[in-house]
């Protein structure tokens, strides 16, 4: 199955930069007490691949096989590993609709940040548990944005945020799968397992600011991002943003 993704956030330095500031102890503590050593995983949507890395070492001497829609971020992600003297994972860049491996390959497979930007998210959970040993774990993590907590109502604040989630709509996304997570692991015919629920708060705010801002440029919302860039020069700027996790295993 082939299906074409746009992805909201991008690729630019900034974009990388945010997510380069992702960890396995900050991005997916709920996974930590399931990584043994010795067993074979899969990260999805590995990004620039500072998640893989954690999650590298948490198996050795396992292996992992990090994938990505983007060969951009792949090489990112492999330059970083042997930078870091990491040898026990591979970097590939795939579709998680059609993965190239075969059936019953994993013992846990991980998707942080990535449902949130599928136009079929259950079409992917479905692809993945196919490659899901039968005693294996899906530990899938994505934010949820009715859970936002940000202040001062500066003006235009508002605005400028459903701004950026109606782009996100309209490239096929959804900015409350969070609370979805659960649902989509059994209708993929997972049996769901546990559900958790955090926050990040972004210090200084203008890490997220900028990281919103430089995207609603791109699609000529000018104003919106002027807006963001302004709260957060407020000496009062907070941004606390809501990240579900769910996990499931085959039924």
């Amino acid at each position: 199955m082939a299906m074409n993704e746009n992805y909201t956030p991008g690729y630019s330095a900034n974009a990388v930069d945010f997510m380069a500031r992702r960890s396995l102890e900050t991005h997916a503590q709920f996974l930590l007490p399931h990584l043994k050593p010795g067993i074979r995983l899969l990260d999805v949507g590995c990004g620039p691949g500072t998640i893989t890395i954690g999650l590298a070492k948490a198996v050795t001497p396992g292996e992992v096989i990090a994938v990505d829609a983007s060969s951009s971020q792949i090489e990112v992600a492999r330059q970083r590993a042997l930078a870091a003297g990491i040898s026990n994972v591979q970097f590939q860049c795939e579709s998680v609709y059609s993965l190239p491996f075969n059936n019953n390959e994993f013992d846990v497979i991980f998707a942080h940040a990535v449902l949130e930007h599928l136009k079929d998210p259950v079409a992917a959970i479905l692809e993945l548990r196919r490659v899901l040993k039968p005693d294996g774990l899906i530990a899938l993590r994505s934010p949820d944005w009715g859970g936002f907590i940000v202040a001062p109502e500066t003006p235009g604040l508002q605005h400028a945020l459903q701004r950026y989630a109606a782009i996100q709509t309209h490239n096929g996304g959804d900015v409350h799968v969070g609370r979805r997570l659960p649902g989509l692991l059994r209708t993929a015919g997972l049996k769901t397992g546990t559900f958790s629920a955090s926050f990040e708060c972004y210090t200084p705010p203008s890490l997220i600011a900028e990281y919103l801002a430089l995207r609603l440029v791109t699609a000529g919302a000018h104003d919106e991002a002027l807006a963001l860039r302004e709260w957060s020069r407020h000496p009062d700027a907070i941004f606390a943003q809501a990240w579900c996790e769910a996990s499931g295993t085959r039924a």
